[in-house]
């Protein structure tokens, strides 16, 4: 195999991961729109991560499943504020899959699609590169 090709399988393969990472987050928030189980979770602790741009902050929520277990987990997608122990929030999360939830209001849901496109760019970008090398190749 050439160098060139191997170079292309690459990149086609990590632009392929990409794009499977973000569909799997849109599948994600599609599911929990749809058929999620809507249900009220307390803030009980926050999570910090450092970042070049700052902290960022994921409310670690605390909520009773359908079966009456109590579970604690974070949301899919960080939050930029640490939010106060004690605060109820709507949060909607995957019956099958209960760590898979996010606080229920339309800005989340819809930030959750946003904070990934970078996926779907870079992905995009890669296939794009890829395509362009087989042509080049086949030519």
């Amino acid at each position: 195999m050439s160098e060139e090709l191997i170079l292309t399988v690459i990149t086609m393969a990590v632009g392929t991961a990409m794009l499977v990472a973000y569909l799997r987050d849109v599948l994600h928030v599609l599911l929990l729109w749809r058929r999620g189980i809507r249900t009220t979770g307390v803030v009980v602790d926050n999570a910090a991560t450092d970042a070049d741009s700052g902290t960022r902050w994921a409310p670690i929520l605390a909520f009773a499943d359908r079966h009456g277990n109590r579970l604690t987990c974070k949301p899919i997608v960080r939050m930029d504020a640490k939010m106060e122990p004690g605060t109820e929030l709507p949060v909607v999360y995957l019956a099958h899959k209960p760590q898979v939830m996010l606080i229920f209001t339309r800005w989340n849901m819809v930030r959750s699609l946003l904070e990934n496109s970078i996926l779907l760019v870079l992905g995009s970008g890669f296939l794009a590169a890829a395509v362009v090398a087989v042509l080049a190749l086949a030519a």
